[in-house]
């Protein structure tokens, strides 16, 4: 392999793996789907994330729920012993049967669970 097809071969490689890195990053709120005659019923465990951090997206079939949760009990002069939280950016993306562009949209947010309740035929 001629070295400049090996640099551009190693170039991606690394891109690719800190590509997958920043993936990982990311974590995935745990979610609860309910289906009713009306629509769907998602709740999301977003515990520690404040309401205004939160986006909720529709596009055709999809729902989209991101954002972002900080950790805001950090305090100089403590060192990191053990981190089991997730903290960053999250995403979770729902896919629907049908097109929801066109539902109603009610979110309640209370105790750190999203709630998102999309009525058909409304």
């Amino acid at each position: 392999m001629p070295f400049s097809d090996e640099l551009v071969f190693l170039t991606r490689q690394l891109h690719l793996k800190m590509e997958r890195r920043i993936q990982a990053l990311r974590w995935k709120p745990p979610a609860d789907v309910y289906r009713s005659r009306d629509g769907w019923l998602i709740k999301l465990d977003l515990a520690g994330v404040r309401q205004e951090d939160i986006k909720v997206n529709i596009n055709g079939n999809f729902l989209s729920v991101s954002g972002r949760r900080v950790d805001l009990a950090r305090e100089a002069g403590f060192q990191l012993q053990s981190l089991e939280i997730a903290y960053g950016e999250f995403e979770r993306v729902f896919e629907f049967p049908v097109s929801i562009e066109g539902a109603r949209f009610l979110t309640d947010f209370r105790n750190g669970m999203l709630l998102v309740r999309i009525l058909l035929g409304e």
